[in-house]
């Protein structure tokens, strides 16, 4: 299967609404020293990659050398993630700083957003594992991209595949070994990666909002309530990153 790219302006509309994370998450993050960049995989959206190379000023060709490998699922899909194996490829080893970050990777930028697909349906989530779950702000600052992220038009199929490992924690010094012998673009099967996973952590509750063709209803809501696209959220106006 080979999904249909998301336009390119539909990814810059995106980074101009939402920034991710800025000094102030990043100092919770580093309370943890970033558990989420030696444990998660992150995963490109169909045309991101060519956003991001176009961002970056170099071709594809060189995007994907330098930054990218391949998941082949069971299907034979294939599916571009950041190069797994150490810490993420474009974090800077010296400073700590995303090197990225005005045109990082969605699903990494939207974290601790993840989600689950039930009947055909996609689950927005808030991973309680991640850190700035327990902030209040930062909480709500980051369910604010729940909406913008409902207007792309991402492929059910392709959330049906990242959920077989979206959600699971990977030992990264085994798959650096896995690597050896793979070429500098290296494909890894599914059933390759699945068998590289750390222990299954603490389960935890979650607050979860049901997308059907690409619309966001609420279906429980804990503590906050979350603005949509028909409850006034300006599509226009970046969302304010949060001030602790």
């Amino acid at each position: 299967m080979k999904f249909k790219k998301i336009p390119m302006h539909m990814y810059e509309n995106f980074h101009k609404m939402f920034s991710g994370s800025n000094q102030n998450t990043f100092n919770i993050c580093r309370k943890c020293g970033g558990a989420c960049e030696h444990n998660k995989i992150g995963t490109l959206l169909p045309g991101e990659k060519e956003y991001m190379a176009k961002k970056m000023g170099i071709s594809v060709s060189e995007f994907k050398l330098r930054y990218l490998d391949i998941l082949k699922m069971d299907d034979g899909t294939l599916v571009n993630v950041l190069k797994l194996g150490e810490l993420c490829p474009f974090l800077n080893k010296e400073t700590e700083a995303c090197e990225c970050r005005d045109f990082k990777p969605i699903i990494c930028k939207i974290y601790p957003v993840v989600f689950t697909v039930e009947d055909g349906k996609v689950n927005f989530i808030i991973d309680n594992w991640c850190q700035l779950s327990r902030k209040k702000v930062c909480r709500n600052y980051f369910k604010s991209a729940i909406p913008l992220l409902s207007r792309l038009p991402i492929p059910i199929e392709w959330f049906n595949h990242v959920v077989s490992y979206d959600d699971l924690y990977f030992d990264y010094d085994q798959l650096r070994k896995c690597r050896r012998g793979k070429n500098q673009y290296a494909v890894f099967t599914l059933e390759e990666l699945l068998s590289l996973q750390r222990d299954h952590v603490e389960a935890y509750k979650v607050e979860t909002h049901n997308i059907e063709a690409y619309k966001i209803e609420a279906s429980k809501v804990e503590m906050f309530k979350i603005k949509t696209a028909g409850s006034g959220i300006d599509f226009c106006q970046e969302i304010e990153e949060p001030t602790l």
